[in-house]
């Protein structure tokens, strides 16, 4: 039978990422609740969230998600980060009406708060439903993204240093264990790609990639040996303004995946790949390193479906 959980946390982020790695993708939360412990005198409190969590039986329907009209086409103020925060004000607003009057002051409103110790402030009004109705389709909505592999199809992963050369490989070695599992022989990873690099030379001993014309190549060649046509591609040093980002622009790829490092901080991430979509479209996100790292979630806040994280196929489009 159906059943509920109550968990508490410093964010809503925090506990629909928890409730979905504790309960399982089907768990909704259904309750939330700011609570201000009441601290010294009112000072020094302590503020967190309470939630409730429906995790449903097997022949319980699942709540509905709806799919958005344009999946993941997100800007700098849209995306779960941008609901969270909407989230976090809908919150912050409600305390208001239970705050002491502002012309009172001295002995009085010290007693006002010094009386209640714990206040717990229900965040279940319509509008913040209405918020939170939002973030579960945001989470849910989509499939999260594959690499093409129709015959002639260009991909294109795009990374720094040797960061887009590691997601190449990984994705090729991933597709042959799934197509031919155990420990019988089997084709190489080429088997449903032929990898090819871009940007700078020396990553490896494969055809490189250096315009236009070389892509058409790569496709016709492709589609030939029916397979599609897996580009890494370096873009050189951040520090040196990603040298050879315009170059990844004219192969004019089918797919675009963009591979981000989860240890780096947020801000540094998101300045050189806010270049990177300014210039070229970008599909899909994959993600290196984020089982080291406990702020692996930060990379949710760049607004690029999840696709490949830690050398496997992501579980869900957000970390």
């Amino acid at each position: 039978m159906a059943q509920q959980f109550q968990l508490r946390g410093a964010s809503l982020e925090d506990l629909a990422r928890e409730a979905a790695q504790t309960y399982g993708a089907a768990a909704r939360i259904v309750r939330a609740e700011r609570v201000l412990d009441g601290g010294l005198g009112g000072f020094l409190g302590r503020r967190h969230i309470e939630v409730t969590v429906h995790v449903p039986d097997d022949g319980e329907a699942p709540a509905a998600a709806v799919a958005p009209a344009v999946p993941h086409v997100l800007t700098a103020r849209t995306g779960i980060a941008a609901l969270l925060e909407e989230a976090e004000s809908a919150e912050d607003a409600l305390h208001v009406g239970h705050a002491p009057h502002a012309g009172r002051s001295g002995a009085g409103a010290t007693e006002a708060v010094a009386g209640a110790p714990r206040r717990a402030v229900s965040t279940e009004a319509t509008d913040f439903d209405a918020l939170l109705q939002r973030l579960r389709r945001e989470v849910d909505a989509g499939a999260v993204p594959a690499p093409l592999s129709a015959p002639g199809d260009l991909v294109l992963v795009l990374g720094v240093g040797g960061a887009a050369e590691a997601v190449v490989q990984t994705m090729a070695e991933h597709a042959a264990s799934a197509e031919h599992p155990g420990p019988a022989q089997h084709p190489g990873p080429e088997a449903r790609w032929t990898l090819y690099r871009a940007g700078a030379v020396g990553l490896a001993d494969r055809p490189h990639l250096t315009g236009r014309w070389d892509a058409v190549a790569a496709r016709a060649a492709a589609v030939e040996e029916g397979t599609a046509a897996l580009v890494a591609c370096s873009l050189g040093r951040v520090a040196d303004g990603l040298p050879h980002l315009e170059a990844a622009a004219e192969l004019a790829a089918d797919q675009v995946w963009l591979v981000v490092d989860a240890r780096h901080k947020p801000e540094d991430t998101a300045e050189w790949t806010d270049r990177v979509r300014g210039t070229l479209p970008v599909d899909a996100l994959a993600v290196l390193d984020a089982g080291e790292t406990r702020t692996a979630h930060t990379v949710n806040r760049l607004g690029i479906p999840l696709g490949w994280v830690d050398g496997s196929p992501a579980p869900r489009t957000v970390l």
